[in-house]
């Protein structure tokens, strides 16, 4: 009995010790550096630029003397940054330095399950983000959904007035 039982804790013991690994990299990723602002596990405000007419939460904000780094967790695994994450971060660029004029935001982190990548303040990516949102500003707003995926709905921000939202759309 006990040389069946010894695996099961073994393994339950490594599933443990992962878990508290992931947590504690999640609440200070940056070393030397304090978190400010958290969505992770309470619900953080929204953070308005009113220059861009856009908002955001993200994930973390971690300050470091004078500068702010932007933390985005994704559940989904990618090889590489997905261009609408790119995006996002790209808005929380611009709202953080609207917010904190007097800091600086030069890199934010956008972490998948099992890759992290450092994403750049461009002018190449903030440009990219006024001329998509530009466009989506002229657009009639009748967008159709791009995904057959409930928990996407489920997690989504305009989930209450989407007539296509998967969660209470009528089938």
């Amino acid at each position: 009995m006990n040389g069946q039982l010894l695996p099961v804790i073994f393994v339950t013991l490594i599933l443990v010790l992962y878990l508290i690994y992931h947590f504690l990299r999640k609440a200070n990723p940056e070393p030397g550096s304090r978190r400010i602002y958290s969505d992770l596990s309470s619900s953080g405000k929204i953070i308005v630029s009113n220059r861009y007419r856009i908002s955001g939460k993200p994930d973390m904000i971690m300050r470091k003397g004078r500068y702010l780094v932007p933390f985005e967790y994704k559940s989904t695994d990618a090889d590489r940054p997905r261009s609408g994450h790119l995006l996002q971060m790209a808005a929380y660029f611009l709202i953080l330095e609207e917010n904190f004029p007097e800091l600086r935001v030069d890199h934010g982190v956008l972490e998948y399950r099992r890759k992290k990548f450092r994403i750049e303040n461009s002018r190449e990516l903030r440009d990219q983000l006024l001329k998509t949102v530009h466009k989506m500003r002229g657009s009639n707003l009748n967008g159709k959904r791009n995904h057959n995926n409930p928990g996407k709905c489920f997690r989504c921000s305009f989930k209450d007035s989407c007539l296509q939202n998967l969660i209470t759309a009528k089938r």
